[in-house]
């Protein structure tokens, strides 16, 4: 495997030529970028000597083959560990600054991201950087750390970077993991549409897009080319994940359409709505001219999932040469049982024979945890072969694993 180290300017850097060393040992091409402050806290001649390749770090430097250097190294690594990660290095990779040689790497690289925190413990727990934390983990940029220990600066806390031997476990343990989607083509579609009565009002819902944004990145996880075509989301499109924004009904019709084909496996968790206007305002309606009450004509948006499930490469059905087999197909559809089961279950049974896919994930949005904007979910996965799967509840994440792993059993092995 490929693997970039990048180092910033912490005092862990120090240890980083033995990550190298540890790296190497368990058969990885390893390349270094770092920061100009890295240089301060350990040799460039010990980095290139265990990894064999020059450390790169100045982001104008002379040419010697064409090509723009950054975005050459970007492309090179199958994976990209940043270790020691400062609490500057994560602000930066929060925001999508790009004002060094490996800021600019971190912004280009379609590579999954690792970074291994390590600086003082009042720099740990700064609300701002436990924000940039969190908002690298809603992309998909996994944290190694921080241990608690003894600090450079005399103190005693969180704040410690992992061992490099412990950074090469966990890189080696989740490479391990099988990746059965390695190859694969994988469309999501995932938030809430919005269907415009004038340019400011709009119909929608409370979708905030979280279930499938979990479920494009556990795909990505295990190895699918992933593609998000989204409506409104409250969350972060993970990083390595392709995103196509489409704002209304018409829109995600039209971008799903255009994108299926490149696809294996179709996922249909967006909420769409079932109605747009008929006749959308080009200029904000007023009140005063509207009068005490609104009459609006709403007609039916595109049954997106039920057009999937009857096309093939043609999905108006309209041409003469042989459709090819459509992708396999997964619907979503959130129901109110009131907590029933076996009514849950039904309601799945007549949405599936309906809609024709091959496979539909129904919750209950009326019980606590599987609504709208809730950060955990539970439901069942039933299959047009009549096999039913109950997903107990979990955080999104959890459940978007185990419905990747019931459906890549079913329908695509």
């Amino acid at each position: 495997m490929k693997i970039l180290l990048g180092i910033s300017g912490g005092i862990a850097a120090y240890k980083t030529p033995e990550l190298v060393r540890l790296l190497k040992k368990a058969g990885h091409q390893v390349r270094v970028a770092c920061t100009r402050n890295a240089l301060e806290l350990v040799s460039r001649i010990a980095l290139e000597t265990v990894s064999g390749e020059p450390v790169l770090f100045e982001t104008f430097t002379p040419r010697t083959h064409p090509g723009v250097e950054h975005i050459d190294l970007a492309g090179w690594p199958d994976a990209v560990v940043i270790a020691p990660a400062t609490a500057n290095v994560i602000a930066k990779l929060a925001c999508g600054l790009a004002d060094d040689f490996l800021t600019t790497v971190l912004l280009a690289t379609p590579a999954p991201v690792w970074i291994a925190p390590g600086m003082n413990t009042r720099m740990w727990e700064h609300p701002a950087t436990l924000e940039n934390v969190q908002r690298l983990i809603g992309r998909g940029v996994g944290v190694i750390g921080p241990d608690s220990g003894e600090l450079a600066c005399g103190t005693s806390g969180p704040g410690r970077m992992s061992e490099p031997s412990v950074i090469v476990g966990i890189l080696e343990e989740h490479f391990a993991r099988p990746r059965p989607l390695a190859g694969r083509r994988v469309l999501i579609t995932a938030g809430a549409t919005r269907e415009h009565l004038d340019p400011v009002r709009f119909i929608s819902n409370p979708s905030t897009g979280r279930m499938g944004v979990a479920l494009a990145r556990a795909a990505r996880e295990l190895g699918a080319e992933v593609t998000l075509v989204h409506g409104h989301l409250e969350v972060p499109v993970p990083d390595g994940v392709v995103a196509v924004p489409a704002g209304s009904a018409i829109e995600l019709h039209r971008a799903v359409f255009e994108w299926k084909d490149r696809a294996d496996l179709l996922i249909m968790t967006a909420a769409v709505g079932d109605y747009m206007s008929a006749s959308p305002a080009a200029e904000k309606m007023k009140k005063e001219a509207l009068g005490a009450t609104l009459t609006l004509q709403l007609v039916r948006t595109p049954d997106i999932l039920a057009e999937l499930a009857q096309s093939g490469n043609d999905p108006s059905g309209a041409g003469t040469a042989p459709r090819a087999p459509r992708p396999k197909l997964v619907g979503f559809a959130a129901e109110t049982a009131g907590g029933d089961e076996s009514r849950l279950l039904e309601l799945a049974r007549q949405k599936l024979s309906r809609k024709g896919c091959d496979a539909l994930f129904a919750n209950d949005v009326s019980i606590a945890g599987a609504g709208f904007a809730a950060e955990t979910n539970q439901g069942v996965l039933l299959f047009a072969d009549g096999h039913v799967v109950w997903v107990p509840q979990g955080t999104k994440d959890q459940v978007a694993a185990s419905l990747l792993e019931s459906v890549v059993a079913s329908l695509l092995l």
